[in-house]
């Protein structure tokens, strides 16, 4: 049997399915520029990042770094992937969300308390 660790394609299949589920619209692919929750297979990872709409904006002002939804976000994000068993890291540079098929850390705050940046 072949299992979502060990095969990318599978891993971003039950990432979005999983992501799905728990309520977040999630769009499959690159879709850069585009806003919404991107979910994508990179080299040794799923990544899934959100990208503000216009919504969040209607001024165009440019400068609303989204920081609290950014944060929110993460955390559901950090709170659903760990709970399904997923490894998960966040990359504080781009605020990517990186999970990859292993177990998760069973150390309390090691997952979760990385959400914050």
């Amino acid at each position: 049997m072949v299992k979502a660790a060990d095969a990318p394609h599978l891993l971003l299949d039950e990432v979005c399915q999983l992501l799905t589920a728990a309520g977040f619209d999630v769009t499959a692919g690159g879709g850069e520029g585009a806003a919404g929750l991107h979910v994508r297979r990179n080299v040794d990872a799923v990544v899934v990042r959100w990208e503000p709409g216009a919504a969040l904006d209607p001024a165009g002002r440019g400068d609303n770094e989204h920081d609290g939804i950014r944060a929110a976000l993460r955390y559901a994000l950090l709170a659903t992937l760990t709970r399904a068993g997923h490894a998960v890291h966040v990359d504080h540079d781009s605020d990517d969300v990186h999970v990859r098929g292993g177990p998760a850390p069973t150390e309390r705050g090691v997952v979760i308390g990385d959400a914050g940046g």
